[in-house]
């Protein structure tokens, strides 16, 4: 066959398998945006569970600086223990009428373990923020978690060339809460999931939002008086984190590699859904 014979071949196929998914009533929906589109790394859906560990080395008080829009000359955090452990998750939205859109996952080994954070107060700031279920008005608090790229594996401390996955930012999350009067966010149908943990999708009741998650250049101080910067790496994308109702399936440990070293991590329970969002900032303090 020839090389044009077999482009045919190729174009002929795809146009079949789109028609197929159009006479089910399946779309694809990729949040973070297409390749065409931007230059940045897709941002993937986050399934978060309350976690708990002890092995992390936490840097000392001091020796680390987070910058993100709201604050734009940084910060130095006091970073406490593990609070939650996320992974990239399919979600999958179905109407009253059967349709689905199905947004996949693209980095499947990008997690986040997100640790506590106490900071100086942060300047009030009230952000228009649109994702799939729609676009709210949130009145933004105080920085609550930094999240850090993780690898993770199910079966022991993962061995890996580098200390956290490719292609995700760090990321720093704000309370969120809406500003009285203004709209609730509605999903546009069901909604399910499916993350490595479950073996089917698992419908989920999803509730208000909890955090904003900025990405983040972070700075660390070494020992020896020198700096290192990790820098954000899709300027664009945030994550706006909607509290869960329903429980999925987890394992009750699992073992993280990320820049505060390895650690065996406990799953507690199903909390949060981060969606990719978009942020605007309506008002600053």
């Amino acid at each position: 066959m020839s090389r044009l014979s077999r482009l045919s071949a190729v174009k002929i196929l795809l146009g079949i398998v789109l028609i197929v998914l159009s006479i089910v009533g399946i779309t694809l929906g990729v949040e973070g945006g297409s390749a065409a589109a931007s230059s940045y790394p897709i941002v993937d859906h986050q399934l978060c569970y309350v976690a708990t560990a002890s092995g992390f080395s936490i840097p000392p008080a001091g020796s680390v600086r987070l910058i993100d829009q709201f604050a734009p000359n940084g910060f130095v955090p006091v970073i406490g223990p593990l609070k939650e452990n996320c992974n990239p998750v399919v979600k999958t939205i179905t109407t009253a009428t059967g349709k689905q859109t199905v947004t996949p996952i693209t980095n499947p080994q990008a997690h986040l373990a997100c640790f506590k954070i106490t900071a100086p107060t942060q300047a009030a700031e009230e952000v228009s923020v649109k994702n799939q279920f729609g676009t709210g008005t949130l009145e933004v608090g105080q920085p609550q978690l930094l999240c850090l790229p993780t690898w993770k594996s199910l079966t022991g401390p993962p061995q890996e060339p580098t200390p956290q996955p490719p292609n995700l930012n760090h990321f720093t999350c704000y309370a969120v809460s809406y500003v009285p009067g203004t709209a609730p966010y509605v999903p546009p149908g069901a909604v399910s999931l499916q993350d490595e943990f479950a073996t089917t999708p698992v419908t989920v009741t999803v509730g208000a939002p909890k955090y904003l998650c900025l990405p983040t250049e972070k700075i660390i101080t070494t020992a020896a008086g020198g700096t290192v910067t990790y820098p954000i790496i899709n300027p664009n994308k945030h994550l706006l984190c909607f509290k869960l109702t329903t429980q999925t399936p987890f394992p009750p440990t699992v073992f993280d590699l990320n820049q505060f070293g390895s650690s065996p991590v406990a799953i507690v329970k199903t909390k949060l859904l981060c969606l990719p969002s978009d942020k605007t900032v309506i008002t600053k303090g």
